[in-house]
């Protein structure tokens, strides 16, 4: 049996989780085997109450409050430790990443081809809504940057929406980055690991409520540590 976990961290996100949650179930409904683990990263909003409310309402939805450090990396890398499944899904709450795309790189990965599916905003066949023009700015000259660097044929390092292996992320460990840099650190391991990795394009759209964690410009040295290291 091939058990999905999608692990989905969650910071002040009252607003948008229970639509990201409902459109996931909703899309997979009995397809396939799966559990959606969402890590509460110390909110102090009402996540925790709608959490509490909708893993009554799905059986298989459940949530976890974030033990490590608070960053979304220590909340992903939490949730993957909480997580029962041989193939692993990493997604936003924000409701930004299609749970379609999801389903089909899943699939990709069962059928024994791949043992990752990196999805990508920017290659022929993606499609994005509404992301906020210095911000995409930013991220491509990054992206770019680590492409030409690395020498990998990739170009949205920096997503964190990403579908693995269970074992192959136990073979990236120690994951050593505590905020949104772990998407950069894990893809450059898994290349550097020489998996077989399918990128494919996916759908991308800005959060209709709440507030974005990620502030790129405070990050971006974060970011270039994380790739000086993991080279």
């Amino acid at each position: 049996m091939n058990l999905l976990s999608i692990i989905i961290p969650a910071k002040n996100e009252a607003e948008t989780i229970g639509e990201t949650i409902n459109n996931l179930v909703e899309q997979f409904n009995k397809s396939i085997e799966y559990e959606i683990i969402v890590v509460n990263d110390y909110s102090d909003d009402r996540t925790e109450v709608v959490l509490e409310n909708l893993s009554v309402i799905y059986y298989n939805v459940s949530y976890v409050n974030n033990e490590n450090i608070g960053g979304v990396g220590n909340a992903i890398k939490f949730g993957i430790v909480n997580s029962k499944g041989n193939v692993i899904a990493i997604c936003m709450a924000d409701g930004s990443d299609s749970p379609i795309d999801i389903l089909s790189s899943y699939e990709c990965i069962v059928k024994g081809e791949f043992d990752c599916v990196f999805g990508s905003r920017f290659i022929k066949g993606a499609h994005i809504t509404n992301y906020p023009y210095f911000k995409k700015i930013l991220n491509r000259a990054f992206n770019n940057l680590v492409k030409i660097i690395s020498q990998y044929k990739y170009n949205d390092f920096t997503n964190i929406f990403k579908v693995y292996k269970r074992d192959v992320i136990e073979s990236l460990t120690p994951i050593r980055a505590e905020g949104f840099s772990i998407g950069l650190e894990m893809s450059l391991k898994a290349f550097k690991n020489g998996y077989k990795i399918k990128i494919i394009p996916i759908g991308w759209r800005q959060r209709t409520a709440g507030e974005s964690k990620l502030k790129l410009i405070k990050n971006i040295k974060v970011y270039f540590l994380t790739l000086i290291k993991t080279l």
